[in-house]
């Protein structure tokens, strides 16, 4: 992980105020579809299994809403926030303006410093999505794309491992810019924080194993669900040993006994420290509709044209939005 302390970090937090505010500005408006993604699958069929009887059975966590419209579907509806106290600060790709302050180590991708506070929370947006939970192993795996993949009990998204150029790690492409902010503390702004999540900006996501969501040392618990039905873990068997790569198959998948499904069950499973295309699913095992993929892939982002594309719908907008005079504005779509 790189480490850029420099020179700027010394010359006073008002450079990196006024750097922050700027790209502030450019972020807020969010990144893809710029609404609230929703998908479906075809969930009327199939017949009610172990996997139907356990997800009506759990827990979701508090920032999720999940309901059951039929036998062998249930919609669930997430918040797009992280469940856990996130870093005060973060890096993403700078564009224009942006003051780079550091690279990412494998792509070598130009970034920039933003608030989590002031800039990154009020860009963060929920999702929903139905999905078969009568899961079965199908024929013929499908690959999984950018975008969401499956969702956390944690209210945001699961994403593959790629990022940047789409065959990179994220968890391998990382980088950390240590400052000191205007208060005089001392910051340190991470790509991928240490729950290998961030935002892109539009919905929080994990691009490998959400450490601050799976916790316990013991077996891994049930932690998410992809978009085929199928269960996903964390990295920990059912007697609590680490799950190693060369036991799952090529979708991260592996049949064994959990806590939930005591007999055995198909289910993928998010290795611990792995930075390798295996931290997150790289297909699904299961089927998964045209249409619940084409509405997850809302949800990805270009990482590397983000502020091109956001300042490009900050451009619609002002033109959507002219001052009519006396602090009136005119809404969007008028014109």
């Amino acid at each position: 992980m790189m480490r850029g302390h420099g020179k700027a970090a010394g010359r006073s937090g008002r450079r990196i105020s006024r750097m922050v505010l700027a790209v502030g500005s450019a972020i807020l408006l969010g990144c893809g579809s710029g609404g609230t993604a929703s998908s479906s699958t075809s969930s009327s069929t199939g017949t009610p299994n172990q996997y139907t009887a356990v997800y009506k059975a759990m827990s979701w966590g508090s920032s999720n809403t999940v309901t059951f419209p039929s036998s062998c579907a249930m919609t669930l509806t997430t918040s797009g926030k992280p469940n856990y106290t996130p870093n005060a600060y973060y890096l993403v790709p700078a564009n224009g303006g942006q003051t780079i302050v550091a690279h990412t180590s494998v792509t070598n991708t130009a970034l920039a410093v933003i608030s989590y506070a002031s800039v990154i929370a009020p860009s963060l947006e929920g999702s929903s999505a139905t999905i078969n939970i009568c899961p079965t192993v199908a024929s013929s795996t499908t690959a999984t794309s950018l975008g969401a993949i499956g969702y956390l009990i944690s209210g945001t998204a699961m994403f593959n491992s790629f990022e940047m150029n789409a065959s990179t790690p994220a968890v391998a492409d990382n980088a950390s810019y240590t400052f000191t902010d205007g208060s005089g503390n001392s910051q340190t702004a991470y790509f991928l924080d240490q729950c290998d999540s961030h935002s892109n900006g539009m919905t929080w996501h994990a691009h490998g194993d959400p450490s601050c969501i799976d916790t316990a040392s013991g077996p891994s618990h049930i932690i998410g669900i992809a978009l085929d039905g199928f269960p996903i873990y964390g990295g920990r068997d059912i007697n609590g040993a680490v799950i190693n790569v060369s036991q799952l198959d090529a979708c991260n998948g592996i049949t064994s006994a959990t806590p939930e499904f005591p007999t055995g069950a198909y289910h993928y499973v998010l290795p611990i420290g792995v930075t390798t295309k295996y931290a997150s699913m790289n297909c699904y095992s299961g089927t998964v509709s045209a249409g619940s993929m084409a509405a997850a892939r809302k949800l990805a982002c270009n990482m590397k044209t983000m502020f091109a594309m956001i300042e490009s719908k900050q451009a619609k907008q002002t033109m959507a939005n002219m001052d009519m005079g006396g602090g009136r504005t005119m809404p969007a779509g008028s014109m």
